[in-house]
């Protein structure tokens, strides 16, 4: 070993010179988040309609790929990405385990889905008088929660001082705006009855609305399938694609329609994260139109005017389903 050392002295000394930094860079975590491109899914099997109207386009969903603690040549690369974005972990979220974050993407989804069907076939009995859905609310369900708030994720308010759920979602809501230290909250947590009293009013929680849907009275009848993709942003998308096949009329004219956006039960289109990275995803999956929520489109429309042939794909913004389902009307 003495002699190999004496030898090679100067390649082991190298050597190390050269891997060490690249060992450094390329395994050291720092205190970064990614954010990158990520790819547009059909969502039609998410939600089955009992139809058998044609489809000649289709609707799809945008989801973009995120995860914290890149390491240094992560950073470097993502750096130099004009397609990527790279910002500090964001220090509110560091107390939310990753089974936390998994659970409450899933409350997201859920959320959505229960919105998205609802919204859908209301609008489309506007149209056709033999589509019915009977539902109604059921509580607010906690997805996030401040460190050192006594809520926790998965948490279903279903009472707020004398306010209960079957009031309805405006009245629990607004008595969420007028809490004050004292407050109780009726929660269900682990099928239990919890109540909770509250000594403070700020940085508490935030929540989606559940409702409750009679599926032995809905027509056409649907099935939802199960999926392991999470969050709220597909709404607007997920709502356009059951209301398109809710009704003898091709909303998507043959064109592949994507976009982003919350959807909420009175038709508002919410805003997202990462307009930028779904703007450049779209386009590079041959999107023909991508709908974005009005509050995203300047953003969006910065990403949308440095593509090399925006004209591909048309950038339209949207405040309501209703503007959605015009302009797809009237393409």
């Amino acid at each position: 070993m003495k002699y190999i050392l004496k030898r090679f002295w100067m390649v082991i000394a190298l050597a190390l010179i050269i891997n060490i930094p690249l060992l450094i860079i390329g395994t050291v975590r720092t205190n970064k988040s990614v954010l990158l491109k990520g790819y547009t899914t059909n969502i039609n099997s998410i939600v089955e309609i009992d139809t058998d109207y044609k489809e000649e386009g289709s609707f799809s969903s945008i989801y973009v790929i995120t995860f914290d603690r890149s390491t240094i040549f992560q950073n470097l690369v993502v750096g130099s990405s004009r397609t990527s974005e790279l910002s500090d972990i964001n220090e509110l979220t560091s107390h939310i385990t990753d089974k936390e974050n998994y659970d409450a993407g899933q409350i997201q989804k859920n959320s959505s889905i229960m919105t998205a069907i609802i919204t859908a076939y209301n609008e489309a009995k506007k149209k056709d008088g033999k589509i019915n859905i009977d539902y109604s609310f059921k509580s607010l369900c906690v997805s996030f929660y401040y460190q050192g708030s006594p809520f926790r994720i998965g948490d279903e308010i279903i009472k707020i001082n004398n306010v209960q759920s079957i009031n309805g979602l405006d009245a629990l809501v607004e008595e969420l705006k007028n809490i004050k230290i004292g407050s109780t909250f009726t929660v269900i947590r682990n099928n239990e009855i919890v109540d909770i009293t509250i000594d403070r009013t700020e940085k508490l929680f935030s929540c989606y609305p559940f409702y409750n849907i009679d599926y032995n009275t809905i027509y056409p009848a649907l099935k939802i399938n199960e999926t392991n993709v999470g969050g709220p942003s597909g709404g607007l998308l997920q709502t356009l694609s059951i209301y398109n096949r809710l009704l003898d009329f091709d909303y998507t004219k043959g064109l592949k329609i994507s976009g982003t956006g919350t959807m909420s039960i009175n038709g508002r289109v919410g805003q997202i994260g990462g307009i930028k990275q779904k703007v450049y995803t779209a386009y590079d999956d041959d999107v023909d139109v991508f709908l974005c929520p009005e509050e995203d489109y300047p953003e969006a429309l910065k990403a949308y005017n440095s593509l090399k042939h925006k004209e591909r794909m048309a950038l339209v913004s949207v405040s309501t389903l209703s503007d959605a389902i015009a302009y797809l009307e009237n393409a």
